[in-house]
């Protein structure tokens, strides 16, 4: 290969991290580059709500340091968000208008939180834990607060809420079927889930909606559609996440709700490839284009995208950690392939 390629890879979390190491153990002339939005290294997501209830350390929550970066020569720039790409110059413009050239790319950029639009209107009163910095900035927050409420109850939502519960705080927990966005709570799912939660104490509320959140000096107030009021410290809303590609939309990449890649997770754009959370991948067994979650999925599509980017012929399947497992029932990771009997 030219000594001239410039790899780059958009995103920090176990697919671009697994991609990066995956190009530069093959090709070991070639410029490698990631590029978060992030302001620190490739971290465990998963362990932070550990990290908020003082369960673990920030080093702890580290994957790779710096040093290891700079040890495989991996150039990572941190903190830099992306704006746009232009296919056609084979250009990444970041916020503050630099421009870098790439040879090939790999969209790896993870997804965020989904804020509801009905909810769009009380944005500035919700808090999300999605990231480090969102941590950052509540931490010390929510160890002095009492009273919380919680709404949705993705994933990270409910391993949230059993933290707040061990940390001996009031919960007020309304559940939505359809937070774990693009995946869905069956009926038989959410009593499971509720038999479950009532060993916890807090407080449930189904079949209703917010309709009005207050700022009430050091507290809020929250009003539901059936006339619930509730004073609150902190809300926390988890419905689910959407893919962070906002930087893609116009450039000629197919885009559905992520986007669009086939089985060897390249998208409609030459040298451009997707994998992780942002991406769907067409499934030709099922011939549609399919969502997966999970850390072990993102690591297998990030490798696979990096075999196929130097050239490599590979097809995708999901890894084989299938299920999360959410207060007693399954939820699927990836809808790769049929996995109801299992």
């Amino acid at each position: 290969m030219p000594d001239n390629d410039h790899y780059v890879i958009i995103g920090n979390g176990p697919a671009g991290n697994h991609a990066a190491i995956a190009l530069r153990k093959k090709d070991k002339q070639a410029r490698i580059t990631i590029i978060s939005d992030e302001c620190i290294p490739f971290y465990y997501k998963p362990r932070l709500t550990d990290f908020i209830a003082d369960k673990t350390t920030e080093t702890n929550l580290m994957v790779t340091p710096l040093e290891s970066y700079k040890k495989q020569d991996i150039r990572i720039r941190l903190g830099q968000k992306v704006a746009r790409i232009h296919p056609d110059s084979k250009s990444i413009f970041l916020q503050h208008m630099e421009k870098i050239k790439y040879t090939k790319l790999i969209i790896a950029s993870g997804s965020r939180a989904r804020l509801l639009p009905s909810m769009s209107s009380f944005a500035d009163h919700l808090n999300f834990i999605t990231s480090y910095t969102d941590v950052m900035e509540y931490k010390k927050q929510i160890a002095e607060a009492n009273k919380f409420f919680i709404f949705g109850g993705d994933l990270v939502g409910f391993k949230f809420l059993n933290m707040l519960a061990n940390m001996g705080k009031t919960i007020t927990f309304m559940i939505d079927p359809n937070s774990l966005w693009p995946f869905h709570l069956t009926d038989d799912m959410l009593d499971k889930i509720l038999t479950n939660l009532s060993k916890l104490n807090v407080s449930i509320i189904i079949d209703d909606d917010i309709t009005n959140i207050e700022d009430q000096e050091s507290a809020f107030m929250v009003t539901t559609r059936k006339g619930l009021k509730k004073t609150i410290d902190m809300v926390f809303s988890f419905n689910g996440l959407i893919p962070n590609i906002e930087f893609a939309k116009g450039t000629g990449i197919d885009i559905d709700h992520g986007i669009l890649v086939n089985e060897y997770l390249k998208t409609n754009t030459k040298d451009i490839y997707a994998c992780g959370s942002c991406a769907q991948i067409y499934n030709p067994g099922i011939k549609r284009y399919t969502t997966s979650i999970g850390w072990p999925n993102a690591v297998a599509q990030g490798e696979i995208a990096a075999l196929n980017l130097l050239g490599d012929h590979r097809i995708i399947k999901s890894a084989d950690k299938k299920y999360f497992d959410l207060e007693g029932v399954k939820i699927k990771t990836t809808w790769w392939e049929d996995i109801d009997d299992e």
